[in-house]
């Protein structure tokens, strides 16, 4: 009965520890909408050509809406992936997954910053793309940190130990956007910002290297 009982206690202390990671990712996917302003065009002639005007300085905006919103539903679906594993937990666990969480609730900021001085006047400005970039390698380190722990038998997190070339590919998918962020801000201090963000372009290409890489560990093991 008592065996029973610590069971049926871990399962809902694991369940709050994912409701709340949830939770989080949902608030701040939300917020990113929330910092993007309605057109004022309430001042001088109302016509079609000025709410164009006013809604124009917006569209960065958008862009950074749509580009934060895929990262972290990115970094939503690889954490619900991971905790499907997840039976157990302890307090580094919980510690890794609030540093995770962290990562996660700056996103909002760090977007908004480097939307508002990404285009225009602002285009030759690489400190706001840093500021993003240091936000989405955090993020992907603080996955690899909770893959490493989840995927680590001596933690006795998980009921079944993780297959390894599981562990492995899931570890290559964490460090995809940090290395992608990390070239691109570098090549955009040396070359220009603009060429620099462009090559977050090739964040599919990095993925399908690993589903290649995927493919081949899948085929040698047969």
């Amino acid at each position: 009965m008592k065996d029973v009982f610590h069971k049926d206690k871990t399962e809902f202390q694991v369940e709050r520890l994912i409701l709340f990671s949830d939770a989080v990712f949902a608030i701040a996917i939300t917020l990113l909408i929330i910092e993007i302003r309605i057109p004022d065009i309430s001042q001088g002639n109302v016509t079609n050509q000025s709410f164009w005007q006013a809604f124009l300085p917006s569209v960065p905006k958008f862009l950074g809406f749509l580009m934060s919103f895929s990262m972290i539903g990115l970094f939503w679906s690889k954490h619900h992936q991971m905790f499907g594993f997840v039976t157990n937990y302890t307090p580094k666990l919980i510690f890794l997954n609030l540093f995770y969480l962290c990562t996660i609730v700056l996103m909002p900021y760090t977007t908004a910053v480097y939307s508002e001085y990404s285009l225009g006047r602002y285009a030759t400005l690489i400190i706001p793309f840093l500021f993003y970039s240091i936000n989405i390698i955090l993020a992907g380190v603080a996955s690899l940190l909770l893959w490493q722990y989840v995927g680590n038998p001596k933690h006795k997190v998980t009921h079944i130990p993780i297959d390894k070339n599981y562990l492995l590919l899931a570890k290559l998918r964490a460090l995809i956007l940090p290395f992608a962020f990390l070239l691109s801000f570098v090549v955009c201090w040396i070359i220009g910002s603009i060429k620099g963000a462009m090559l977050l372009c090739l964040i599919p290409f990095y993925f399908n290297i690993v589903k290649w890489y995927a493919k081949r560990l899948n085929n040698s093991a047969k």
